[in-house]
């Protein structure tokens, strides 16, 4: 057996209304439709729910039903207020990760316009090393990451490049071995320090190994600024983008190594087979809107 929300419906109107040809009326019904269905219904249960008379009443096992209408009818009433206000944007929770570099030069600009077309939208917004958010994307910690590519993305992946960049290798002319690690940057290297927002651990990326060896020691900072400040104090060597190194005084570019520089494409990436939240389509239009030739 079956209730079905018809049958709910109109027994609903019914008790509501006062009787038959008002619970009609409100429902654009015929007064035997109405008549008829709850007919059927008192079928389906087995027992009669209505007392007729000039009002109905009802019966022990109709108030007993009639609770179970106004439960269904007002869940279904939420779950249609919910809905509307997933579409506009207001139970949804934009869950974005974003790179130091992407949210020094785009984020103050991306999430004022995200904010001022979504005011009722949650924001869950963290600034991360662009390694640690592939893997926190796979991991579903973030829905969404805007950061440098992979040079092999995850296949379950669905990227949108938005600009190429390069990584350069710099030092600051404060450096003690500033001289050297400029004129003779292979050798000198080996007693510097590399100043990096994250390094893989080599289980996770074997040529991580190799970077790790070329140098004499690794800090990993995560802050952008806080990693420019240690470099312009002399305390090590740093990758840089080449869309920040015009704005950074008495930074110089390493060169003769055949990893001074990285090229790398910088876009969105979220995993292709999850449905994404309102928030989340709604800032990849934007993103699109902002970066037409992604």
């Amino acid at each position: 057996m079956q209730i079905e929300r018809n049958e709910i419906k109109v027994l609903s109107a019914v008790v509501e209304e006062g009787g038959f040809s008002r619970a009609a009326e409100r429902l654009g019904l015929s007064q035997s439709a109405v008549s008829q269905t709850i007919a059927n219904l008192e079928h389906k249960v087995g027992t009669a729910l209505l007392s007729r008379g000039r009002t109905p009443a009802l019966t022990e096992a109709g108030r007993r039903l009639f609770r179970f209408a106004q439960t269904v009818q007002n869940e279904e009433r939420l779950a249609l207020e919910d809905l509307e206000q997933i579409r506009s944007g207001a139970l949804s929770t934009l869950n974005l990760a974003m790179s130091s570099l992407v949210n020094r030069l785009y984020g103050r600009e991306l999430m004022l316009t995200f904010c001022e077309r979504n005011p009722l939208t949650r924001l869950k917004l963290d600034v991360a090393p662009s390694r640690e958010m592939i893997y926190g994307v796979d991991e579903d910690r973030w829905e969404l990451a805007f950061g440098p590519f992979q040079h092999q993305m995850p296949g379950h992946f669905e990227t949108y490049g938005c600009f190429d960049e390069q990584r350069v290798l710099v030092v600051h002319e404060a450096h003690p071995e500033f001289a050297r690690l400029c004129a003779d940057p292979a050798a000198t290297l080996a007693r510097a320090t590399l100043i990096t927002s994250y390094l893989d651990d080599v289980t996770k990326r074997p040529g991580a190994d190799r970077l790790r060896r070329l140098f004499a020691s690794i800090w990993e900072v995560s802050h952008l600024d806080l990693r420019l400040a240690l470099v312009a104090a002399g305390k090590g060597v740093t990758y840089i983008s080449n869309r920040l190194l015009p704005e950074l005084d008495g930074i110089v570019p390493i060169v003769g190594v055949d990893f001074a520089t990285i090229d790398r494409t910088v876009g969105v990436y979220h995993k292709k087979h999850n449905v994404l939240s309102e928030a989340a389509k709604r800032f990849l239009a934007i993103v699109e809107a902002r970066f037409p030739n992604g």
